[in-house]
């Protein structure tokens, strides 16, 4: 595999140390609230897809969630990265108290009997393949990607490095995300002024290093630690190679 061909993402192995976030934006609860919201929901749509009766108290739910979890002082404070990721602790967390508060409303229903449904049948319930395992891991992995484009878009724009976004995008976004074909670089050098097909390729190389460079830059917002910032980048690798497995000759460089 040629240089072309490789994830833009780096390679565990050979990684440099990446600086670890700072704790206290991993524990700023507005900050949390805001990078996780869209994927909280996500999950709690598809976990309430075993609840019928309660899928429409899908926004109380999470508002209880938000209010008596992630804004009271010194919870966020009980996730240790030593012990996983965080995004894994929010997950299992809301989980949890979903799975708590539908034990106790299906206990109300019954004429405040607590024992008519029990934890484990309600583990059960949400036990096995789950159809929404993954939502939530998928919806923060999409995020990350339309972040780290973005901030890559806006910097090559107020670097003046324009041709570098759009050799970026015909080359490898547009292939994996939309499923078009890589246009040859005799295509590129045509559409895009460069000087030779050797250009267009460094130009590209150059453009995968800077999408490495603002995506590990995106998830140490979410991270804290070197490990645990692999460990994203690895999901990340693994995420762009389920959402295009018939490209790989255009995969993001490694």
């Amino acid at each position: 595999m040629n240089s072309d061909t490789q994830t833009p993402w780096p390679v565990t192995e050979n990684a440099v140390e990446f600086p670890g976030t700072v704790w206290l934006d991993v524990t700023d609860r507005k900050k949390v609230i805001q990078r996780y919201l869209y994927p909280l929901k996500v999950y709690l749509g598809g976990l309430l897809s075993r609840f019928p009766d309660s899928r429409t108290d899908a926004e109380d739910y999470l508002q209880d969630f938000i209010t008596e979890k992630i804004l009271q002082p010194g919870w966020l404070e009980k996730a240790d990265p030593g012990k996983g990721k965080f995004r894994d602790f929010l997950k299992s967390s809301l989980r949890n108290s979903v799975i708590g508060e539908v034990r106790r409303r299906e206990a109300e229903k019954r004429g405040g009997k607590t024992n008519s449904v029990s934890f484990e049948e309600l583990e059960q319930e949400v036990a096995g393949p789950e159809p929404y395992s993954d939502s939530f891991d998928l919806a923060w992995l999409q995020m990350v990607l339309a972040e780290t484009l973005e901030r890559m878009e806006k910097g090559c724009e107020i670097s003046e490095n324009g041709h570098l976004w759009k050799i970026f995008q015909a080359r490898m976004v547009q292939p994996i995300l939309e499923g078009t074909k890589a246009p040859a670089y005799e295509e590129l050098v045509e559409r895009f002024g460069f000087k030779s097909p050797a250009q267009a390729t460094n130009a590209l190389a150059t453009a995968k290093r800077m999408f490495a460079r603002h995506l590990r830059d995106v998830v140490a917002q979410y991270e804290t630690g070197d490990q645990a910032i692999r460990a994203e980048l690895d999901a990340f690798r693994v995420f762009l190679d389920k959402a295009a497995p018939n490209q790989k000759k255009n995969q993001m460089p490694s």
